[in-house]
């Protein structure tokens, strides 16, 4: 099952690649490159985090409704929540991210009454595999001053690296 979850400070450490990035000495002069840094593709989701995505009853809720657009409200949701109820608040020009990924269908709960009409909560702790991250283009002040949905840049797994720096960029600067 696909879900969206607001990335935490502890998922970005998860995410910070590993690996040698360091630069050769200079007293190596066989090596002229530093080892590629590996980007890891899993967070783990902890029992009890909330979680956003489309659940068969929700699909069954909204017949004939595009299962795209089914998840684009998912992920905007999950954006919301990520400045709403972020462990720190999210506010000025801080970007939030949120990561979407697959979890098997029995790792995630309805979570509806508390967290809307795509909330799940997390039953036991799983790896995520992740698919993708998005990154608000906007600083959390002008996310919420707008009364469209956020403008998300997409980054693939593989851009990890780069959704995390941009991420950390000040908005207010682009």
């Amino acid at each position: 099952m696909r879900i969206y979850l607001p990335l935490l400070d502890a998922d970005a450490a998860a995410l910070a690649p590993h690996g040698s990035s360091a630069a050769p000495a200079a007293s190596d002069a066989t090596s002229s490159k530093s080892a590629p840094a590996a980007v890891p593709s899993r967070v783990r989701l902890e029992a009890d985090r909330p979680v956003w995505g489309v659940t068969p009853s929700v699909q069954a809720e909204h017949p004939g409704e595009d299962p795209e657009d089914l998840e684009y409200e998912a992920l905007q949701d999950a954006v919301y929540a990520a400045l709403e109820s972020s462990p720190r608040p999210v506010t000025g020009a801080r970007r939030v991210a949120v990561l979407a990924g697959d979890v098997s269908d029995g790792a995630v709960t309805d979570a509806s009454e508390t967290h809307g009409a795509f909330g799940l909560r997390a039953v036991r702790a799983e790896d995520v595999r992740l698919a993708s991250v998005h990154v608000t283009e906007l600083g959390a002040d002008a996310v919420r001053a707008d009364d469209t949905d956020p403008a998300l840049l997409w980054f693939d797994v593989a851009e990890i690296p780069a959704a995390l720096a941009y991420l950390h960029e000040d908005a207010s600067a682009s």
